[in-house]
């Protein structure tokens, strides 16, 4: 086990699944593992995710507990289609801090929802496997995403993008 001051050793880093836009790729959110109604996120806490204290910024944290409890709800069966959704309301629940060099891995399953919403609880686990935070919330599909098969892709929209809500 590393002491305080040393930052634990960790295996090669898992590939993700899925490329992200800017914000959640800045904090280096990987999607290692997806499918329908569950989704497992890992990052690596870095220099640029700190707080003033030295250990993960809780809205880093809330991030990436909003980005897995979402994905947990939108995987889609048919290749080439899509689903989106929106948050309404998060919750995150800090339990333990988190130090520079830790890998944090959030599970995230989706508890229930209809045809516009959907519920989804994550938990949030270090390297050693304590539980660092856990989270819950709920959003709102985008219209006609709801089913598993999700919406054709509409010409020039690459794949693991949705398209522009105002465009």
């Amino acid at each position: 086990m590393a002491s305080e001051t040393e930052k634990p050793v960790l295996p090669p880093a898992r590939p993700t699944l899925k490329e992200f836009a800017a914000f959640a790729d800045n904090i280096g959110i990987r999607l290692v593992e997806w499918e329908l109604d569950r989704c497992v996120i890992e990052f690596d806490v870095e220099e640029h995710t700190l707080n003033g204290t030295g250990v993960l910024h809780g809205g880093c944290m809330s991030t990436v507990i909003d980005t897995a409890l979402a994905h947990a709800a939108i995987y889609c069966t048919v290749p080439g289609n899509y689903r989106s959704g929106a948050t309404v309301t998060l919750t995150v629940n800090f339990i333990l801090p988190v130090k520079h060099g830790s890998r944090v891995k959030i599970e995230s399953k989706k508890t229930g929802g209809g045809r516009t919403m959907f519920m989804s609880v994550a938990e949030a686990k270090d390297e050693s496997g304590r539980i660092v935070a856990t989270g819950q919330g709920i959003g709102r599909y985008r219209d006609g995403c709801h089913t598993p098969e999700g919406l054709p892709r509409p010409d020039g929209v690459p794949d693991g993008k949705s398209p522009g809500r105002f465009s």
